[in-house]
């Protein structure tokens, strides 16, 4: 009984000593959530406008290309709603002045590329009819700290993130909100715009160079 003492008393005095040595921290993170979402676009993430020739090009005001339809696909491992964000990643070469649609309003107007310092023009995503689960819905918007989703306005195109907080949903109304589904489909038309070609260099090829990434929002 004594050795055994003593042997816990020399243990309980170094105890002390070892609780003061230096450790390292684990962290452990992650979120659980209820559903995911594979976001896509049908045909591939690339529009090809093909070539254009400089002479269809109007020399003193813009000149609308072909339009081209664009469809986000977004197929979910349970049934979700969800809304999106919009951002024009080439924002910087948006041509101040471009039509779409009836409005200039640079919210609403993508950046297409420039060439040596030269702004070339710039887009519009013009949205359809979205559906969720093959159901028809209307296209809603909220802006900043809103709490209530409203009709976009103007009525025809996508706006992008760069004044604050602007995400799209789709559903039945705005009063009723974002409608859940396992399969949402977001179908779009690109209306590219090419400003007054005598603006332009054209001594040699110019390309268009537009970028926009759509962030998923889970709701």
């Amino acid at each position: 009984m004594r050795k055994t003492f003593r042997a816990i008393a020399v243990a309980t005095a170094l105890s002390p000593v070892l609780v003061m040595a230096d450790g390292a921290d684990l962290s452990i993170t992650g979120t659980i959530i209820p559903t995911s979402c594979t976001p896509g676009f049908a045909g591939g993430n690339t529009v090809h406008l093909g070539d254009i020739s400089a002479a269809s090009l109007n020399r003193d005001r813009q000149t609308e290309l072909a339009n081209h339809n664009v469809t986000l696909n977004v197929s979910c491992s349970a049934s979700a709603p969800m809304a999106i964000k919009v951002h024009d990643n080439q924002s910087h070469t948006q041509l101040p002045g471009i039509v779409v649609d009836g409005t200039d309003w640079a919210l609403y107007i993508y950046g297409i590329g420039e060439v040596g310092g030269t702004k070339i023009g710039g887009y519009g995503l013009r949205f359809g009819t979205p559906t969720v689960d093959g159901e028809a819905s209307i296209v809603m918007y909220k802006q900043g700290t809103d709490t209530n989703w409203d009709v976009p306005a103007p009525a025809t195109l996508v706006g992008k993130n760069y004044e604050g907080n602007l995400r799209y949903s789709w559903g039945r109304s705005v009063s009723a909100g974002p409608l859940a589904g396992v399969v949402h489909i977001f179908p779009m038309t690109l209306v590219p715009v090419i400003g007054p070609a005598s603006n332009l260099p054209i001594t040699s090829a110019i390309a268009l160079n537009g970028s926009a990434t759509f962030e998923l929002l889970y709701l």
